[in-house]
């Protein structure tokens, strides 16, 4: 039911781009040129027509490839003023470019104003973000009718059937009501206020009776006969049938349908960090990198000095940290331990504030994770980004995914030198456990945003200052 719902938001969204991305834009030549004071005239508006155009479809190709067109159960205003703020400024800086190049080869004789792209994108932005949370809004607003409802039922009271329970209830706005399980079991247990309501027998009777609409198969797989027997009875009702597959409790990464012609494949492990959402983060890395490092030398200098002054051995230590797809590479820090540290105590995953092999100098750059900032060499060579899980040592891997089975999945994307863990204090002496539930939600939710947004907090909550040192 929720593709259904996705699919008429996603049309009616494109249809409505269509019509309010002209229409902002001959209302800002409006009210540019006709409230505010034009020096060198009032242009002819034809003049207009071709940035237009390019735009316009600048503006398209942008939603597309953000996935603007895409139905998203959980987004929320931010959002969507995030997605059009970048549209708007990406298209227009776009446009300025190709009217320059225009420009200096005499194609045309004529500039667009800067006054008409300043209330272009005001103007805009607001109109295609209150138009995309409007969409939305009537949706929702129109499932609240009865009329519009549809009644569901999940075969299977099991840790499948009681998850996939909590996600409908969660987005219940979209028009599912779930009258509740059905099992073999003849127990009055019950699960938020949902029952057992009848055995599998008694499926046809219930779909009849109570105009079911979706059926939802949670059982295990392995009773193939079951499934097909459950199955032939909603087809013959009319019911949409989904199945949830048993094996959900093995999957930390989103899955994805695919197709080889007529057969479906499950992608287990798919992530949406590929394609131009790879290339982007890549060149918000190479701008954030170099730029820093840039800024930060004279501050580098001052450092090496430092250390060179206050302990025997060199600046930079070196270190093997496992990266994207297990591969092992050098991690750069600033040294911040005696000489050949590791010769006395062997290998330690996080050392404490009493341990006598930091020194001086290296308990300050450890505590302000400023030993970590060459790290953005790393970020340059392309072998780390500037967010992601942070790296840890061969050793320790090798520990940890004997441990928790589901640690190796951190190496599906570029290790960080910040992550969503750190921002929310797990660095330093803390739970792996948590570390790798809060590094697998960012890769299954990996935006460009999210990567902006880990960046903020990693300054705005003192993300890089380790409270064990």
């Amino acid at each position: 039911m929720i593709k259904v719902r996705e699919k008429l938001y996603i049309s009616y969204l494109f249809v409505a781009t269509l019509i309010v991305l002209p229409f902002s834009m001959f209302l800002s030549f409006f009210i540019r040129f006709k409230f505010i004071s034009a020096p060198k005239g009032i242009p002819d508006i034809h003049q207009y027509i071709l940035f237009f155009i390019i735009s316009f479809i600048i503006h398209e190709i942008i939603f597309y490839l953000q996935g603007f067109f895409k139905f998203k159960l959980k987004k929320g205003v931010l959002d969507t003023l995030y997605e059009v703020f970048f549209n708007f400024f990406a298209t227009i800086f776009i446009s300025l470019a190709f009217f320059s190049y225009l420009r200096s080869y005499n194609f045309i004789n004529y500039e667009i104003s800067h006054k008409f792209l300043l209330v272009y994108f005001i103007l805009g932005l607001l109109i295609v973000s209150l138009t995309e949370r409007g969409f939305r809004y009537v949706l929702k607003e129109s499932y609240k009718n009865p009329k519009n409802r549809r009644k569901g039922i999940i075969i299977g009271f099991n840790e499948t059937g009681k998850k996939l329970l909590e996600k409908l209830l969660k987005y219940k706005d979209w028009g599912i009501d779930i009258i509740g399980f059905i099992d073999e079991s003849k127990t009055e247990e019950e699960f938020l206020g949902t029952k057992i309501i009848g055995s599998y027998d008694s499926l046809e009777d219930i779909i009849t009776r109570n105009d079911v609409k979706d059926v939802f198969i949670t059982i295990p797989l392995k009773d193939y006969d079951r499934i097909m027997e459950l199955i032939r009875v909603a087809n013959k009702n009319l019911a949409e049938i989904k199945i949830v597959p048993d094996i959900i409790h093995l999957l930390s990464i989103k899955a994805e349908l695919q197709h080889i012609e007529d057969i479906p494949i499950i992608n287990l492990n798919d992530i949406p960090l590929k394609g131009w959402k790879a290339v982007s983060k890549r060149v918000l890395d190479l701008l954030f990198s170099f730029t820093g490092l840039i800024l930060l030398l004279p501050f580098f200098v001052v450092i090496a000095i430092l250390i060179k002054l206050t302990s025997k051995g060199p600046v930079f230590y070196l270190q093997e940290r496992v990266g994207i797809d297990g591969k092992v590479f050098k991690i750069i820090k600033f040294r911040t331990m005696i000489k050949d540290a590791e010769a006395q105590r062997g290998p330690v995953w996080s050392p404490t504030s009493d341990d006598p092999r930091i020194t001086k100098i290296g308990r300050f750059l450890r505590k302000y994770s400023i030993d970590e900032l060459p790290q953005l060499i790393n970020v340059l060579k392309g072998e780390m980004s500037l967010v992601g899980p942070r790296p840890e040592r061969p050793i320790f891997v090798e520990k940890f995914k004997k441990e928790l089975p589901h640690y190796m999945l951190r190496h599906k994307v570029k290790a960080g030198m910040t992550g969503w863990a750190q921002v929310h204090g797990l660095r330093g002496n803390t739970s792996i456990d948590d570390r790798v539930k809060y590094d697998l939600y960012y890769i299954e939710n990996w935006t460009l945003k999210l990567d902006i947004k880990i960046l903020w907090m990693t300054f705005l909550r003192l993300g890089f200052i380790d409270p064990n040192l």
